[in-house]
């Protein structure tokens, strides 16, 4: 996502404006070149299917988010699966224009490449997290980073996040509920303890 506010409202001048409702996709890993999105409202996420067959979403963007910028640039199939998390508004834009618009704003190159390095630091630390954390931990932190103490999202899409199994997410949930540190409900998880919840990162 990129943070300086002129930047994105540049960003904001390219493409379509569309609207997306929840559970549809934009498009989809290893599809052709072609488009790409800024994200204007709503909630997006990020998946990829292995070799296997398990699907794993990597991250949630929040408005603001520029996506489909690097298949754009090297022209090759789109890299991850978007799907809409969240009823959402994007601006909608081809390759062609993608490009054309840096070539309006060259100073937009070095803001992609800060864009990058942000996201290789997020995926570098959650691969650590990933790795070596317990999934209630894993959990609590996904939840922590969050924007909103209302989170749409099921237990399979969870498991998938956090690369561990329904069940254990299952488990993982019925402790926190039992704190009284959140809700859960079909579809949803609700924070009623957001200070007890981050206190668990303490420990």
């Amino acid at each position: 996502m990129l943070s300086n506010r002129g930047t994105m409202e540049i960003w904001n001048e390219l493409g379509r404006l569309q609207e997306f409702q929840q559970g549809e996709i934009l498009w989809s890993q290893e599809e052709a070149p072609g488009i790409g999105a800024f994200l204007v409202s709503g909630v997006l996420g990020i998946e990829k299917v292995s070799a296997q067959g398990d699907r794993v979403v990597f991250t949630a963007l929040q408005p603001g988010a520029l996506l489909g910028e690097m298949s754009c640039l090297d022209g090759e199939p789109h890299s991850a699966t978007v799907k809409v998390l969240t009823r959402s508004t994007a601006r909608i834009f081809t390759r062609k224009e993608f490009n054309s618009h840096l070539d309006h704003h060259p100073h937009l190159l070095r803001a992609l490449l800060q864009k990058q390095n942000e996201r290789l630091r997020f995926l570098t630390d959650k691969l650590l997290r990933v790795g070596t954390e317990p999934v209630q931990r894993r959990l609590v932190y996904w939840i922590c980073e969050q924007s909103s103490p209302r989170l749409e999202i099921t237990h399979h899409e969870l498991a998938a996040l956090l690369a561990t199994t329904r069940e254990s997410v299952s488990k993982a949930l019925g402790e926190l509920r039992k704190k009284k540190l959140l809700k859960t409900g079909r579809g949803f998880i609700e924070v009623v303890a957001p200070v007890g919840l981050a206190r668990l990162l303490e420990l």
